[in-house]
């Protein structure tokens, strides 16, 4: 079975929480905001600051937006970097004040400018989308740098990505890989850091020799942290005996895992184990159920398993049109299984019009993608 390894930053996204942590200001506001009073001295919290922080955090943790902001801003405006970026996050998504993409860029930078590592982190995520400044990866890779620089392992895992698979910048292999071993190995590590490496090792690529023991090591870490990818890719390391014996049991038991939070390869493979009764009990409705999942989910290989079962009309009457509908939609995936099932149909006229010039064409495409197809056989007889 070939992985392919895949980036998991398509394109890049992170949430953040809202904080309670003391942080260092970058200056030391000591002055009193008129009302307030002094709220942050010789870069430190007041007992009235952390009672504010604190209680700006409950209100938060209870969705009162709006007297959290009311809280935090007073620390804000004294230099309280968290808070800072707290502001920042809230004028972003309109939480208890109105949406403002400059106010909110003007309170993370404050925040960065304190050394506040999640505001890197989050002034990265912005220049890497484009979201309220100028689409700059080179800077974004900066951002993440110093924030990497500081501890962070969210930055480490986002830089370190970023440089490994060439994300828009240059590629730097070594310099990625090491990124990504800070993130994986932090006090509060990166879990989809572990995920990375772990693909990274199982599969070879890029520059890394294939080390199966080290794959292992790194699933495992990952998979022990709900990352779905990992527990998936587990779980064929234990079905084929990849980096330690085989053990079908552990491999199902991490399949379930991953097909608890919609992983669709797993319930891909949870699905062809129910349809064979061979790892598990055969249960064909539960076979197409899972596929259907799957296939919802943009598994391909689910996509064409679950046209077979409609083809043949397993655990319900035989739907042709559907099931070559479904080929079709892989083919046009460029799905090599599935323009082989389509080329078939074509040539002889199963669930679509036949067309002898149609077949030879998705054939010539399964071929060039190296998957035997020998149209002669229809489909009737081929799946059965």
């Amino acid at each position: 079975m070939n992985i392919a390894l895949r980036p998991l930053l398509a394109s890049v996204a992170v949430a953040f929480f809202l904080s309670g942590c003391v942080s260092t200001p970058g200056t030391d506001a000591s002055k009193a905001t008129p009302q307030y009073g002094v709220l942050v001295q010789n870069g430190k919290l007041t007992e009235e600051g952390e009672l504010r922080r604190d209680l700006g955090l409950e209100h938060s943790t209870a969705g009162r937006h709006a007297a959290a902001y009311a809280q935090w801003l007073p620390l804000a405006e004294q230099g309280h970097s968290a808070s800072q970026f707290n502001l920042g996050l809230m004028l972003r998504d309109g939480l208890g004040v109105p949406a403002d993409a400059a106010k909110s860029l003007e309170w993370t930078r404050k925040a960065a400018a304190a050394n506040y590592p999640d505001a890197y982190l989050a002034l990265g995520v912005r220049h890497a989308n484009g979201t309220g400044v100028t689409k700059d990866p080179a800077e974004a890779l900066r951002l993440w740098r110093q924030g990497a620089a500081l501890g962070d392992a969210n930055s480490a895992f986002y830089a370190g990505q970023a440089l490994f698979f060439g994300l828009d910048v240059p590629r730097d292999g070594p310099g990625g890989l090491k990124l990504l071993l800070q993130a994986a190995q932090a006090d509060t590590p990166s879990v989809r850091a572990q995920s990375i490496l772990g693909m990274i090792y199982l599969t070879g690529e890029d520059g890394v020799a294939r080390d199966y023991a080290k794959a292992r090591q790194w699933l495992s870490l990952a998979a022990a942290g709900e990352e779905s990818q990992a527990q998936h890719h587990l779980g064929v390391m234990y079905q084929f005996g990849r980096g330690g014996p085989a053990d079908v049991r552990k491999a199902v038991a991490w399949y379930e895992r991953a097909a608890r939070q919609g992983n669709p390869a797993s319930l891909n493979n949870l699905a062809t184990f129910y349809k064979n009764g061979k790892v598990l009990p055969k249960d064909v409705k539960k076979a197409r159920e899972y596929f259907e999942r799957a296939h919802e989910g943009g598994n391909l290989d689910a996509t064409v398993n679950l046209a077979d079962m409609l083809f043949l009309g397993r655990a319900a009457e035989a739907e042709r049109d559907k099931a070559v509908a479904l080929y079709k939609q892989a083919a046009e995936a460029a799905h090599p299984p599935g323009q082989c099932r389509y080329a078939r149909a074509l040539r002889h006229g199963e669930g679509v019009t036949a067309s002898a010039a149609d077949a030879a064409l998705w054939a010539g495409k399964a071929k060039a993608a190296k998957q035997a197809c020998d149209t002669r056989l229809p489909l009737a007889t081929f799946l059965k």
